[in-house]
């Protein structure tokens, strides 16, 4: 049980990766407070948390409204007691040409994927700083690292999050709290197969087309599976990564070795 007794908060829950993370959490022990807008999905995920013998907090959230983050942050501390480990997994992704990406598209990618981490972090920080500890792990991608067509906005949001992970990371270290960033390529979700048809859409392609050659950019020639993901970040969580720090590491089958 590497997680008893922890308290965690998770956005993106109703999500692939998200309820992966919060199902692994929660075997090794933790109390999950579960932060999406699919309130349907984090009830279903609630209840196999709570047959875990686990609580489980749900909180329908938007962050595109920082009130909401806010809000989700504060009710899981009610109920469950101080956030030992944040994970923001929340995020979105759009396909444009830098001159066809219209204002809005561009600040509702910044708010969800870059300020919305921003907020959660501001809100649980002064906790864990007053207990000494804290664990915060921000789901970024390779897009953080390398430009891809038509994902300029994308790509911005997460070099933010890295950006602002790295100065992070190096402020709070003093204190036992890590700051990590974990970072996927191609996963295997809802999202991701709509991202596919987006591509497809704006090279010319078919999706079938455009998923066999995303496939083939990869080493492994395979897709990560969420489940690829979360023993990741149960170990970014976990005292068993207590000298890591500052770090974003891949998850993507080989496609960026940097």
């Amino acid at each position: 049980m590497k997680l008893k007794g922890k308290v965690a908060f998770i956005t993106g829950a109703s999500g692939g990766i998200g309820s992966a993370v919060a199902r692994i959490f929660a075997s090794e022990g933790a109390n999950v407070g579960i932060a999406a807008r699919s309130v349907d999905k984090l009830e279903a995920l609630a209840k196999e948390l709570k047959d875990m013998g686990r609580k489980a907090v749900v909180c329908r959230c938007d962050v595109l409204k920082d009130q909401d983050i806010l809000d989700s942050i504060r009710s899981t501390v009610r109920e469950l007691g101080p956030i030992d480990i944040l994970v923001n997994c929340a995020g979105i992704v759009s396909f444009e040409a830098v001159h066809e990406l219209p204002d809005e598209v561009w600040d509702r990618t910044m708010q969800i994927n870059a300020k919305a981490p921003f907020v959660a972090i501001r809100e649980v920080l002064p906790s864990m700083l007053k207990r000494k500890y804290g664990r915060i792990i921000n789901v970024a991608s390779v897009s953080g690292k390398i430009g891809f067509p038509f994902r300029s906005a994308y790509s911005a949001s997460k070099h933010a999050v890295l950006g602002l992970n790295r100065s992070l990371s190096a402020e709070v270290a003093p204190h036992g709290i890590t700051a990590n960033c974990i970072c996927p390529t191609f996963v295997s979700t809802v999202m991701f197969n709509e991202s596919i048809q987006k591509w497809a859409d704006e090279t010319g392609k078919t999706f079938k087309e455009m998923e066999a050659e995303l496939r083939n950019k990869v080493p492994m020639k395979r897709f990560i599976d969420p489940a690829e993901v979360a023993p990741l970040a149960l170990l970014l969580a976990s005292d068993d990564s207590a000298g890591m720090t500052g770090q974003a590491i891949n998850v993507d089958g080989g496609f960026l070795q940097v």
